[in-house]
């Protein structure tokens, strides 16, 4: 158990230590809840890439935190993004993206094994709440299982802020 503390210590670490190298524009978190086959508690930090009101796309490199649930997969997921914004404009309140997640998930669970996923999805913010909905793929169990996440935070909507 401690080795495994240690290992996932060792990539927070990597991962802390990358985004601190670089000018941070933006960090996009959620807290809240997930529901995959049961309720579980969600916690996510992403980085994005690019962070450019010009551009209607983005990239972002996260780490995604889900309890521990016996029904489905959960644990700590480093991640990539890419989304493209469907409504994304400095006069709307809210913006809607669709995109794709794709991580190696260090599953907590006795009930199942580490393994690597993607997630399409499609995600909305109305500041300060966010709505996520996708379909979890699971490649060593060769199945999926949508999901919906609910959650408080955000941030892709600082695309758009100005001061005048």
């Amino acid at each position: 158990m401690m080795k495994k503390i240690t290992f996932i210590a060792k990539i927070i670490g990597v991962f802390m230590f990358l985004f601190c190298n670089h000018s941070i524009k933006a960090q996009v978190f959620s807290l809240g809840a997930k529901y995959d086959k049961a309720a579980m508690f969600q916690a996510s930090f992403n980085v994005p890439v690019l962070f450019d009101k010009y551009k209607p796309y983005d990239f972002a490199f996260g780490l995604d935190y889900t309890s521990p649930n016996a029904k489905a997969p959960s644990g700590l997921q480093p991640q990539f993004t890419a989304m493209y914004f469907l409504v994304d404009d400095k006069y709307k309140s809210y913006n809607i993206s669709a995109g794709i997640t794709s991580g190696y998930l260090f599953d907590f669970n006795k009930e199942f094994n580490n393994q690597f996923r993607v997630s399409p999805y499609v995600y909305t913010e109305v500041f300060p709440f966010t709505i996520k909905v996708g379909h979890e793929y699971v490649m060593p169990l060769n199945q999926g299982q949508f999901f919906i996440s609910i959650g408080i935070g955000g941030g892709y909507l600082f695309r758009h802020f100005s001061i005048m």
